[in-house]
């Protein structure tokens, strides 16, 4: 079952709440009980003092509390006098970030009360948070304070195995950092900060001294403080592809020091084509940006920015590098345009200078909906474009004549979806300027203009995942559309629920496969070559309009 607002919201309140009466009686008739034993997952040993939590996962009851309770010494907890249906359960302690039952990122298992049902012999496995931990120190063993610290994972949540920035934290003033309440996974460690004495501001001497070895030493002094460190990956590496995995069991607590080592600054001199008083002739600074992991664009925290003279801007404090340079408009504040104007990709070796004009543009990118059988546009829908390698994420809402314009996309291959709720769902696109297949967009230096049409009334798919003729829990269902390739907006997924029941919801009309996959959590579900071997045991299914459809998987 997807981690609905239910979660979220007895999550933040009814874990406090500690109430072990329901808001609202149920009926004599009907008195079924949700119960069992709460454990470490890591030594299978009761926890005692766990807050356990259920809420019914019905729509429209989503935020209701329904119960709330502690368990004893023998971690035990039980929840009687209950209405048949499905229930959220839910439980935190000290040491145990808040999850789901039998949980896989954003799903868990719901548990289902009713007739010929066993739901009073649960055992909810509770797994212990884990934690990383260490000091930052320089090439002199000297600590590194106000270090930031992050951590970025290994995902499969957008189908795609991706590596994401998830916790940070920031050293103290003995270079420790610790980042705690961590979830099972595969992580990296990357470490940005500014050596304390550096100084990469550019002093033009106006007088000349007379002393050309005390010209010579103050040179010498000014470049031994002109330095930075390189963002760093756990152990010692500048480089993302020299980091080293960090592999966090439950409850493991792991020490990852890093050394960061200072290395000479390199300045990046832009010049604007206007020649202004202030802001260089330029609204804004440049954002700089460096490609890591495959190509995630991660903002770079070290570097200091400084106007040195009008018409240039400088951008002190960089460590050799491929670096990704967005150039602000030079435009005036109230002009009306977009604020980013264009882009430079750039190896840094020594000192560089560049002139804005030469930047490549980013391309504009605009359109037009059209809503079927609606007299007028809706409010609170936009149109989004990701970006699934840099991770980038860009929506423009659809103005009332159903007009939509992005202000400005760099070239790549982005997935367009709607944003919104209601029932809404992209129905067929057009494109010029652009190369659309599917649902992915493959964006150039032209301008690109979309039609689009929306249709309302999405379907949803109920089904049971089934082996050898029983219902089979915490299966991964997955509903994949005809050319998945290109289609990444249209997968669903769910988490099959004590009685092996599952909902597909918000499915627009197609041609689908439903799989249902025992120890699939680990897999990149998005990806064809991954799902292509299971393809053939799952279900088709064709989508036609909205309403219900129920359906049995047989789990693999």
């Amino acid at each position: 079952m997807f981690a609905r607002a239910a979660f979220v919201v007895l999550f933040a309140v009814g874990l406090s709440a500690q109430s072990d009466q329901p808001p609202h009686a149920p009926s004599i008739q009907q008195g079924y009980r949700i119960a069992g034993v709460v454990v470490n997952w890591a030594t299978g040993q009761p926890l005692a003092g766990a807050s356990v939590a259920i809420a019914p996962t019905t729509q429209g009851t989503e935020r209701d509390i329904s119960r709330s309770v502690t368990t004893g010494a023998d971690g035990r907890f039980a929840f009687a006098g209950l209405s048949r249906g499905k229930y959220s359960l839910m439980a935190a302690a000290h040491g145990f970030m808040l999850q789901g039952f039998e949980r896989h990122g954003m799903y868990a298992t719901a548990i289902v009360a009713g007739p010929d049902l066993d739901s009073e012999h649960l055992v909810f496995r509770l797994q212990p948070d884990a934690a990383v931990e260490g000091q930052v120190t320089d090439e002199n063993n000297d600590p590194v304070q106000n270090a930031m610290v992050r951590l970025f994972q290994q995902s499969t949540e957008d189908g795609r195995q991706r590596t994401i920035p998830t916790n940070h934290g920031q050293s103290d003033d003995q270079g420790q950092f610790h980042i705690g309440h961590l979830a099972p996974g595969t992580y990296y460690l990357a470490v940005s900060a500014r050596p304390w004495y550096a100084q990469n501001s550019r002093v033009i001497l106006r007088r000349k001294s007379n002393n050309p070895d005390a010209e010579a030493r103050a040179a010498q002094e000014a470049a031994a403080l002109d330095v930075t460190y390189p963002l760093t990956f756990y152990p010692d590496s500048p480089d993302s592809a020299g980091a080293s995995p960090i592999v966090l069991h439950p409850g493991e607590r792991l020490t990852a020091g890093v050394v960061l080592r200072a290395v000479p600054s390199l300045h990046l001199r832009i010049r604007t084509s206007i020649s202004g008083a202030g802001d260089a002739g330029m609204v804004g600074f440049p954002r700089v940006l460096q490609r890591i992991f495959d190509g995630y664009l991660d903002s770079v925290f070290n570097a200091p920015e400084s106007s040195v003279e009008p018409g240039i801007v400088e951008i002190a404090g960089l460590a050799p590098g491929h670096y990704v340079i967005e150039m602000p408009s030079s435009k005036g504040a109230n002009d009306k345009g977009a604020n980013r104007e264009g882009y430079r990709e750039v190896d840094l070796a020594g000192d560089l200078e560049v002139n804005a004009n030469d930047s490549s543009g980013f391309a504009a990118v605009a359109g037009s909906v059209s809503f079927e059988g609606a007299q007028r546009v809706p409010t609170g829908l936009a149109m989004q474009l990701s970006n699934q390698e840099t991770s980038e994420n860009f929506a423009s809402e659809i103005r009332d004549k159903g007009q939509f314009e992005f202000e400005g996309m760099k070239p790549g291959r982005y997935t367009v979806g709607l944003q919104g709720s209601g029932g809404y769902f992209l129905r067929k696109m057009s494109v010029t300027g652009a190369k659309l297949t599917g649902r992915t967009l493959e964006i150039g230096s032209s301008s690109v203009h979309i039609a689009a049409t929306v249709g309302r009334g999405v379907a949803q798919v109920d089904g049971i995942a089934l082996r050898g003729g029983q219902p089979f829990a915490g299966a991964m269902i997955v509903l994949v559309p005809r050319d998945a390739a290109n289609n990444s907006p249209l997968f669903r997924r769910d988490q099959s629920d004590s009685d092996g029941t599952f909902t597909l919801p918000n499915v627009i009309p197609g041609q689908y496969t439903v799989l249902a996959l025992a120890n699939g959590w680990d897999l990149e579900w998005g990806n064809p070559a991954v799902l292509q071997p299971y393809l053939q045991g799952g279900e088709a299914v064709q989508i036609t309009g909205d309403g219900k459809l129920q359906i049995e998987v047989q789990v693999q």
